[in-house]
């Protein structure tokens, strides 16, 4: 036997041993099983929101950098569905790709700024949407890993690219985002968004954009599509206006403790007393006017507004530059004419029961609901010079009251079970605030609100005045009115308030649209 050779003898175990191992094991592999799930369950609580996945859309976004014609990229970690190419050119006058990937890391962008650089393409401008949230767990929640990938991947492009514009636009999540964190982690997000915009703001070819703490935008769940961070369309657009056209909501390190603030009260706002309007779900409104009602497309119209914040059914046939008295050349769509073709090609069955077209461009089924009319003129009746009143012939549709009585009264006669609610235009500062006759009678803005008051009251319709009983004043116009006339974002935001509130309070019951469309179709009801 070779001297290093040793013989092993093996002992067999007795039953109860082989027995005591088995359950040993079973019991090792329980406290595995339970410890992978507690850690899976960590993982999954929405305090540590989960990692985004791929959205297979990455190749042909870097076949397209490689091959493509283009002067701008808009790069982002969440969807940029809604970020249209063409807006980028017609406002910009930039061509612009717009990437289709939701970037998951700094790597990614590293990877997409390579391929940007080496395409030979003369590029001005490099739009970003990083997300700190989604990097900082992209970085296993790692303060070395964070700061050591923004660096090399991230900040170095704007080191070595001075000639290329970028612009940086943080998210910008509905307010349910922020109240589903704890204390402890809306310091902590907001820390990262800190942290981030320190990194940015060191090179002078960066700006840094942060809208998240604007209150028309985040509390209107309407505004958002399928996830907290996804703008419909209208808002996508309102935000290349806003930021990379205007430069708007621009954050820097000396501002950046205003736009927390603000977050922070309206986090602390809703968390104490959650806006809650009036459930007009039931309520099919259907508007006239001029520019402050048509103006401004979607959720952030007063329309828009009002179905978001209300779920109401709303219907926006205003028109810019209308008014409620037919101009003298009878070539503007004003209210006797909307009317003319609202009753000859709108309130007509079809297959579907109405021809409205909502606003939003969807179906509606508006069986059932409650039918109220929302009429708003007088700003270009003024502007225009048109006579208050013709005293021999009140219905005189070259008057402005002449105007608004006539369409009333053929809309009642049509619709004589909805409801009809009138609205005063709101202060200006246009033509000395209103002070300056416009025409041959002498008549001044405040003739032309007076004329809406007396209307209301003669064709027995609510009335809102939104010049004396709103919180829009002769004061405060630059806060609520984009250029003296036409309300801002804010303004619109105060004005559909107010129709949602006032609808709950004053409007008594009606009966439903399908009487009302039966009545219209038979009158002799």
């Amino acid at each position: 036997m070779h001297p290093l050779r040793k013989i092993t003898r093996i002992t067999p175990k007795s039953p109860f041993a082989r027995m005591a191992a088995a359950v040993g094991l079973l019991l090792a592999a329980a406290v595995l099983i339970a410890t992978f799930a507690l850690h899976r369950s960590s993982q999954s609580d929405s305090s540590i929101p989960i990692l985004q996945t791929d959205d297979g859309k990455k190749a042909e976004d870097l076949l397209r950098l490689s091959e493509e014609t283009y002067s701008a990229v808009l790069l982002s970690m969440h969807s940029t569905a809604n970020f249209r190419e063409e807006d980028f050119l017609h406002y910009r006058g930039l061509d612009t790709l717009v990437a289709a990937h939701a970037l998951l890391n700094t790597e990614e962008f590293s990877e997409y700024l390579d391929r940007i650089l080496k395409s030979g393409n003369a590029v001005s401008d490099i739009y970003l949407c990083p997300d700190p949230d989604l990097l900082w767990k992209a970085a296993g929640q790692n303060n070395r890993s964070w700061k050591k990938s923004l660096k090399r991947d991230f900040c170095s492009y704007l080191d070595s690219c001075p000639d290329i514009t970028f612009s940086v636009l943080l998210p910008y999540p509905y307010i349910g985002y922020w109240l589903e964190m704890d204390a402890d982690r809306l310091d902590a997000t907001l820390d990262l968004y800190h942290s981030l915009i320190n990194e940015l703001a060191a090179y002078p070819n960066t700006r840094i954009f942060f809208p998240g703490s604007q209150d028309w935008l985040t509390i209107n769940p309407g505004n958002y599509a399928d996830t907290f961070f996804d703008t419909n369309v209208f808002i996508t657009e309102s935000m290349l206006l806003h930021v990379f056209c205007d430069g708007d909501y621009a954050i820097t390190p000396e501002n950046e403790k205003d736009y927390w603030h603000n977050l922070r009260e309206t986090i602390r706002r809703e968390q104490a007393s959650p806006t809650r309007h009036a459930d007009l779900s039931n309520w099919c409104l259907v508007f006239f006017g001029d520019s402050v009602l048509g103006n401004y497309p979607g959720s952030f119209s007063i329309p828009g507004f009002v179905t978001g914040l209300s779920d109401a059914a709303t219907f926006n046939f205003a028109v810019s530059g209308t008014s409620a008295s037919n101009s003298r050349n009878g070539n503007r769509p004003d209210f006797p004419c909307a009317v003319d073709d609202f009753l000859a090609k709108n309130t007509t069955p079809s297959g579907d029961g109405t021809r409205f077209t909502p606003e939003n461009a969807s179906e509606t089924d508006l069986a059932g609901k409650k039918l109220c009319f929302l009429i708003s003129y007088g700003f270009n009746d003024y502007f225009d010079g048109a006579p208050v009143e013709n005293p021999r012939d009140p219905y005189d549709i070259h008057s402005f009251k002449g105007g608004l009585r006539t369409c009333i009264s053929r809309l009642q006669e049509a619709f004589p079970h909805a409801a009809y609610i009138l609205m005063t235009p709101t202060h200006t500062s246009a033509f000395h605030y209103g002070t300056d006759s416009n025409n041959e009678y002498g008549d001044r803005f405040s003739d032309y609100i007076n004329a809406v008051r007396e209307i209301a009251e003669e064709t027995g319709s609510f009335l809102i005045d939104n010049y004396s009983g709103s919180v829009i004043t002769e004061e405060n116009l630059d806060s609520y009115l984009a250029d003296g006339i036409h309300p801002n974002e804010t303004g619109r935001l105060a004005i559909a308030c107010r129709i949602i509130d006032f609808m709950e309070n004053n409007l008594c019951p009606v009966q439903t649209f399908l009487s009302a469309w039966t009545a219209a179709q038979d009158p002799g009801q």
